[in-house]
């Protein structure tokens, strides 16, 4: 704590704890003047003191505000940072934190079937309706009768893991199945949990 003459005001630098709180009395080295300072219950920080203990904390201060913010950033965007850097994939499984695509920004788009005799043809394109790069979701196909009865269902994959922004991935599967001229097809993306390949 810092210490003021009262006759010459010059300042000493004191540790808190060689005074006592009962009007103990102090000499001044310079004038010789004797006094009994007042003692506060808290005493005072030295300002020279906090500004160079907050100078200290600063930096490590400022890394751990850069830190937090990258981690949060890199933990919030994942899918968009995985899509572009596939082996990161890998990294966020060892985190605890799963990538799934994002169905949001995608889309089927030229569903187009034929059947001859027991053999269905379907063909498509998943298109990413969004700026950035995505992962290609894995779709499920589901065809249904006329009464909504589920004759067949299957997951199937785009031909491309990842589809550029406005970009489209196609698909194509072909099944044998009976009585499906009059059926209803269902191809819809999965926001299933990806694993690095």
């Amino acid at each position: 704590m810092l210490l003021t003459c009262e006759n010459c005001e010059t300042i000493f630098r004191i540790e808190a704890a060689q005074l006592s709180k009962a009007g103990q009395q102090v000499r001044c080295s310079v004038c010789k003047h004797v006094w009994a300072p007042e003692m506060n219950d808290e005493a005072p920080l030295d300002p020279p003191l906090l500004r160079d203990s907050l100078g200290v904390l600063k930096t490590p201060l400022i890394i751990c505000a850069v830190i937090v913010t990258f981690f949060s950033l890199a933990s919030f965007n994942r899918d968009v940072i995985s899509a572009y850097v596939p082996a990161s994939i890998t990294l966020y499984d060892m985190t605890g934190l799963t990538i799934r695509p994002n169905i949001k920004q995608l889309e089927v788009r030229d569903l187009k079937a034929s059947f001859q005799g027991d053999t269905l043809r379907i063909s498509g394109q998943l298109a990413n309706v969004g700026r950035l790069r995505t992962h290609a979701a894995p779709l499920q196909l589901s065809i249904l009768d006329q009464d909504g009865v589920v004759l067949h269902s299957q997951r199937l994959n785009p031909s491309n893991l990842f589809i550029d922004g406005q970009g489209q991935s196609d698909f194509f599967i072909q099944l044998t199945i009976e009585d499906a001229k009059q059926a209803e097809i269902r191809i819809e993306p999965l926001a299933i949990r990806l694993v690095s390949s």
